[in-house]
């Protein structure tokens, strides 16, 4: 239970946790996996990134870079995954609550340390980007086939609401010009088909590196009879920046270049049994589900947008039936002209939040 320094007439005074994230955010989720791993309950708001709730006013007075996740904790407002995780990991340190870092003196700390420090660093933007921008890259992707197409356009778009936005809200206005600034040198970079080969190329090193690591807790499994994780026995911090690295390669369509038959046969069996960890079910699920996963909390948010304060129950029904068509007719929500798969892939893009 999160609880916050100094007390009022009643006692102790409890201070929420309040998570501002988007459920196929990267960063989101490595945040959301944190708090679940801790066992802190929290207050969620979901901030559409394809509805642009993410560059609303309300939303750039509290992270004027106008991305997810954000965790407000009392006066505390952090806006970097792996802040909200080193913060958390700080601040409740009850012996009833799990640690993600293991105490530095310790041979897991170092590890712990070693590796947040290399797979947290990763451009996991670029590698989404990337691989929208150039899907000859990938294999298997989940992206939809016409996101290339889009994307330039839909950029664009963005860049007229942001410069609309800026000159309607002046005390933003210096904040919506540098995110606008941010998806043009995004565009620029990403779209370099050269650069982009070679930071997959680099990937393969730091994977090599894992794999090795894994063999190692392979080893200690066989003489201790102790299932490890990548640094110790534990789901720890480097677990969470592991597990969310390789689902979103196996999103964007990059797996079977990384990992699978023969190849980091270890990285492999990681992400087989990872998939079956609770935190990772409750906040990742299965990787054919991503896109799905957005399109509900998006419509939702249209009807509740668009419709009257009180629905009867007949209308209630009615949208229930139609959700459910929808459910099982997922084609048509991501068509090529569908306005809502057009968002989403906007989504995928949407500046650091991928």
């Amino acid at each position: 239970m999160a609880t916050a320094e100094g007390e009022s007439e009643d006692g102790p005074r409890e201070t929420k946790l309040v998570l501002y994230h988007f459920v196929t955010s990267f960063y989101s989720q490595k945040a959301r996996l944190a708090l679940i791993e801790k066992r802190l309950k929290y207050e969620e708001h979901d901030v559409s990134l394809p509805l642009n709730e993410n560059t609303e006013p309300w939303f750039m007075r509290i992270n004027p870079s106008g991305e997810v996740p954000v965790l407000v904790h009392g006066e505390q407002i952090l806006a970097d995954a792996n802040s909200i995780i080193d913060y958390i990991e700080e601040t409740f340190t009850d012996d009833s609550v799990p640690r993600l870092v293991p105490p530095e003196d310790t041979r897991a700390g170092r590890r712990v340390r070693y590796f947040r420090e290399i797979l947290d660093n990763l451009p996991v933007a670029a590698y989404t980007h990337g691989c929208i921008l150039h899907p000859q890259l990938t294999a298997d992707s989940m992206i939809p086939s016409y996101a290339t197409a889009k994307l330039k356009g839909m950029i664009a778009q963005t860049e007229q609401t942001l410069t609309k936005r800026a000159s309607e809200h002046p005390d933003l206005s210096e904040a919506y010009m540098k995110k606008q600034k941010q998806l043009q040198q995004q565009l620029q970079q990403h779209d370099d088909i050269n650069y982009m080969k070679r930071l997959l190329h680099d990937l393969e090193e730091t994977l090599d590196f894992v794999e090795k690591e894994l063999v190692q807790r392979f080893k200690e499994t066989q003489e201790s009879g102790q299932q490890m994780w990548l640094c110790c026995e534990s789901f720890t911090a480097a677990d969470i920046a592991l597990s969310t690295l390789l689902h979103r390669l196996t999103f964007l369509g990059l797996s079977r270049r990384y990992w699978g038959n023969g190849i980091r046969p270890h990285i492999q069996n990681y992400y087989t049994r990872v998939q079956e960890h609770p935190s990772f079910k409750q906040v990742l699920g299965n990787v054919n589900n991503i896109l799905w996963s957005a399109v509900m909390p998006t419509i939702f948010r249209m009807v509740k947008r668009r419709s009257p304060h009180i629905m009867t129950g007949a209308s209630v029904l009615a949208l229930s039936a139609s959700l459910m068509y929808m459910y099982f007719k997922r084609k048509w929500v991501f068509a090529r002209g569908s306005w809502l798969g057009q968002r989403l892939v906007m989504n995928i893009w949407s500046s650091s939040n991928v």
